[in-house]
C-alpha cells in the first residue's frame, strides 16, 4: 500500500533499541515471514518443506479402503445394536402385556366364578407363546422407526455419513438382530405357537367341565360348546336373561333358539343342560322343501358337551404344527386320482386352506426382516425421534400387514385365486420398499 499511495518513509528504531529491533519488527526480521510466530528463545525458526502429491477425496457415499474394519466403526455398530436391543426389549414388554390384559381380565373373571387357581395359571402361560407372534414383529419395526429416527434428528447419522460410513455399515447391525430374532420368530410360529394355541383350547374345555357358567360370559359371542354358540345379554346371579343360540344341525342348516331367560340345571362333566324359558325356535326349510318351522315354548332344555375326540378338543388349523400341515397336503395329494370329480373339488378346497395356513406361518416369521428394512430408513426419513410418532408409525403399518392377511383368509378357499401366494404380498411390499428408501437416502 505505501508503494501505490506514496506513503512516507519508515520510522527508524526508538532510541535505546537494540539493532535487531522491538516488537512487530523483530518477530519479522527473525522468523523471515509477515505471520510468522514469535520464536522461543535458543530455538531456531524452520520451514517445513511441503511434498506435492494428489489428493484423495471419498464420496460420502463410499469409505476408503479398510475404513469399515476401523475400530471407530465396530463401536458405531456396537451402539446402534445395544440401542435396538434395549428398545426392542421395552417395546416387546409393552405389546405383549397390552395384548395380554385382554386375556387377564376374562382369567379374573373366571376365577371369581370359583375356577381352581392352578388351571387358570396354566392358561395364562399358554396365551404367551401365541402372543409373541404378533407382538416381536411390531417391536422391532417401533426399535427401528425410534431408534434410527432419534440418530436423524440428533444428526448422528450426517455425522455418521460425514466419516464415510455407509448406510450398508449403518444398517448392519440393525439387519443382523432382525435376522437372529426371524430364526426366534420361526421356531415360536412353527412349534411353539400352535401347541401352546391347542394347550390353550384344551385348557378351556377343562375349565368348561369344571364350571360350565365360567364360560358362558354376558355380551360376547361363546363357541365352546359344539354345535352351539351362545350369546347371553346380561347376568344376574345363576340366571342368565336375553339368551340367543345357534344351533348348527347335521345337515348344515341352522337353527335359532331366543328365551327371555335360562339357567344351568345340570353340570355333570363333560355334560351340561341348559333350561331356557319363554321363548321362540326358528328352524329353516330343508332342502326342496318350502316351509319352515317356528315355534314358541315356554321351557327348552338343551344339552351340551364336549367332543371326546382328541383328548376332549379337536384340533383346528391354527392348532397343527407346521410339520403336521406338510402331511396332511401330502395326504390329500395322494388322494386326489382315486376321487370323484365333487370330491376333488372339496379336497382341492382343503388343500388350499391347509397350504395358505402354512405360508403364513412364513410370513409371519420373515416380516420381522421385512419391518427392519423399511424401518430403518423411514426411520430417518421421518427425523422424529418422538416414542408417539414411532409408534404409531409402527401401528399403522402392522395394521394394513395384518389387515391384508385377515382378508387373504377370507379368500383361502378360492383355489383360483392362490391364497398361498397372496399372503406373501405385504412382505414382497416392504422387502422392496426399504432398499428403495435407502437408494434414494444415499443418492440426495
Amino acid at each position: 500500500r505505501g508503494r501505490r499511495s506514496g506513503a512516507p518513509p519508515a520510522r527508524g528504531p526508538p532510541p535505546g533499541a537494540t539493532p535487531g529491533g522491538t516488537g512487530r519488527g523483530r518477530r519479522r526480521a527473525a522468523s523471515g515471514g509477515r505471520h510468522a510466530p514469535f520464536p522461543r528463545p535458543g530455538l531456531v525458526p524452520t520451514r517445513l518443506p511441503v511434498v506435492p502429491g494428489p489428493r484423495v477425496c471419498y464420496p460420502p457415499s463410499r469409505s476408503p479402503p479398510g475404513h469399515h474394519d476401523g475400530p471407530h466403526v465396530k463401536i458405531i455398530q456396537r451402539y446402534i445394536g445395544g440401542q435396538l436391543l434395549k428398545t426392542f426389549s421395552i417395546s416387546l414388554v409393552v405389546f405383549t402385556f397390552i395384548l395380554f390384559m385382554g386375556n387377564v381380565i376374562r382369567i379374573l373373571d373366571m376365577l371369581e366364578r370359583g375356577v381352581a387357581w392352578n388351571l387358570l395359571s396354566k392358561l395364562l402361560l399358554s396365551f404367551i407363546p401365541y402372543l409373541l407372534v404378533f407382538s416381536i414383529p411390531m417391536s422391532i419395526l417401533t426399535a427401528s422407526l425410534l431408534i434410527f429416527g432419534r440418530l436423524s434428528a440428533d444428526n448422528e447419522i450426517t455425522a455418521m455419513r460425514a466419516c464415510g460410513i455407509s448406510y450398508l455399515g449403518i444398517f448392519r447391525s440393525g439387519i443382523l438382530l432382525a435376522l437372529a430374532l426371524t430364526v426366534v420368530s420361526g421356531v415360536v410360529n412353527v412349534v411353539l405357537a400352535p401347541r401352546a394355541h391347542y394347550a390353550m383350547r384344551r385348557l378351556r374345555s377343562q375349565v368348561g367341565a369344571q364350571s360350565p357358567a365360567a364360560l358362558l360370559e354376558p355380551g360376547v359371542f361363546i363357541d365352546y360348546f359344539k354345535p352351539y354358540q351362545f350369546y347371553i345379554g346380561q347376568k344376574d346371579g345363576s340366571v342368565f336373561k336375553d339368551v340367543i343360540i345357534y344351533e348348527k344341525l347335521s345337515d348344515g342348516r341352522i337353527r335359532f333358539l331366543k328365551a327371555a331367560s335360562g339357567e344351568i340345571v345340570s353340570d355333570e362333566a363333560p355334560k351340561i343342560q341348559f333350561k331356557l324359558f319363554d321363548g321362540t325356535m326358528e328352524e329353516p326349510p330343508r332342502e326342496g322343501e318350502n316351509t319352515s318351522i317356528s315355534a314358541a315354548f315356554k321351557t327348552y332344555i338343551v344339552k351340551m358337551g364336549f367332543d371326546e375326540e382328541e383328548g376332549g378338543v379337536p384340533k383346528k388349523m391354527a392348532d397343527y404344527t407346521f410339520p403336521e400341515l406338510v402331511a396332511k397336503i401330502r395326504n390329500w395329494r395322494r388322494m386326489l386320482p382315486s376321487a370323484s370329480p365333487m370330491m376333488q373339488r372339496d379336497i382341492r378346497r382343503r388343500i388350499s386352506i391347509t397350504l395358505t395356513e402354512a405360508n403364513e406361518r412364513f410370513v409371519f416369521t420373515s416380516c420381522v426382516l421385512a419391518f427392519v428394512l423399511v424401518g430403518m430408513p423411514l426411520g430417518i426419513v421421518a427425523h422424529r425421534g418422538e416414542t408417539s410418532v414411532g409408534a404409531a408409525i409402527s401401528l399403522a403399518l402392522v395394521g394394513l400387514n395384518y389387515a391384508f392377511i385377515i382378508c387373504v383368509e377370507a379368500l383361502q378357499e378360492r383355489v383360483w385365486l392362490h391364497p398361498h401366494l397372496l399372503v406373501w404380498i405385504p412382505n414382497a411390499v416392504f422387502a422392496v420398499l426399504g432398499p428403495w428408501l435407502t437408494w434414494r437416502l444415499d443418492r440426495r
